[in-house]
């Protein structure tokens, strides 16, 4: 078996890139169209590796590279430059998910191998690998790291109800009845139409604006740039998103959206934003969404929806299973 190493920002699209992504059931974010765009606007150089076993793919890995310098407010450089430092093993798009995929074999076996022949060919300079959303199997599995648990995954197992009126009756009285009073808002209102669409229906220059209401929460942190308007033009095209809007009746202007990778079994919410509420009376979008997720799921046969991090005790009580995450760097 062979790794091959890319650069999305300078090499093309692999031959059996497609054929890949199908087998693994890799989201929209996994797109080389989409993993070029984000390239060329993060802080640092972007890898894709490939394990080939002959012709055939068996396995990839995603990572962003972590070291010196930090770029906090400015886009990678256009050289294929190399420091001293170590690889960021993630998601191309969510934190929800991990950053690998191989096709049968011990994870531990194929992470470090990835690491060695990485190193091969970047150079001494790459001393390891932090790898995300580890599975407490897996964790045991890789055996002598460093290690620590990360926020817990909030997931919502919708085969588990029949019905969005079912998922509500799981919940406590409280928060039973402030859903149904949030849901019988939204759907009366005069002044909102929500729906769920595919992304390539919007305009990827008004989800970008509505999006930067979220993004001034991390102002003054080393948090992700804002994503430009060209990732999102990439994303959104991709047939595999979807996106829960909620619009201004009267103008068709859009409120709030939560972004989907859609998939299978497990769709995954990739972003979430609204705009500042002017009107005292509107309704928590934030929570609706969750029924909104709900609905769609169910509707369209998953097996759930993921949710991702944070929130933990507001999830929960939407009867969010929370699943432990861990993190590990290994040499």
């Amino acid at each position: 078996m062979t790794w091959e190493l890319f650069d999305p920002r300078f090499d093309p699209e692999p031959s059996y890139w497609r054929e890949l992504r199908s087998r693994a059931a890799l989201r929209a974010d996994w797109a080389w169209d989409v993993m070029a765009a984000q390239a060329w606007t993060s802080r640092t150089p972007v890898y894709v590796s490939v394990l080939r076993d002959g012709a055939s793919p068996s396995g990839v890995v995603f990572a962003n590279w972590a070291g010196l310098p930090v770029r906090r407010n400015r886009f990678v450089g256009t050289r294929r430059a190399r420091f001293v430092g170590g690889l960021h093993v993630r998601n191309p798009g969510t934190g929800s998910v991990p950053g690998w995929w191989s096709d049968g074999l011990p994870t531990a076996e194929f992470l470090r191998d990835y690491v060695s022949a990485t190193r091969r060919e970047l150079g001494i300079g790459c001393g390891g690998a932090l790898l995300r959303q580890l599975a407490a199997d897996e964790l045991t599995a890789i055996g002598r790291c460093v290690s620590r648990p990360t926020e817990d995954l909030a997931v919502l197992r919708t085969s588990a109800w029949p019905s969005v009126t079912e998922w509500l009756r799981g919940m406590k009285r409280k928060r039973r009845h402030n859903m149904r009073q949030i849901a019988r808002a939204v759907a009366e209102s005069p002044k909102l139409a929500a729906d769920v669409v595919p992304g390539a229906d919007l305009d990827p220059r008004e989800v970008a604006r509505v999006l930067r209401h979220n993004e001034k929460k991390y102002a003054g942190r080393l948090a992700p740039l804002p994503q430009s308007t060209g990732y999102l033009a990439a994303l959104l095209r991709q047939p595999d998103v979807v996106v829960g809007t909620y619009r201004a009746a009267d103008t068709g202007e859009l409120e709030a959206f939560v972004s989907v990778l859609d998939h299978p079994r497990w769709p995954v919410t990739r972003h979430w934003s609204a705009r500042p509420a002017t009107d005292p009376d509107r309704p928590n979008l934030y929570l609706d969404h969750y029924r909104l997720m709900v609905e769609f799921a169910q509707r369209t046969g998953k097996e759930g929806v993921i949710v991702g991090r944070g929130k933990p005790e507001l999830k929960r009580s939407l009867c969010a299973e929370l699943v432990p995450q861990f993190a590990a760097a290994i040499r």
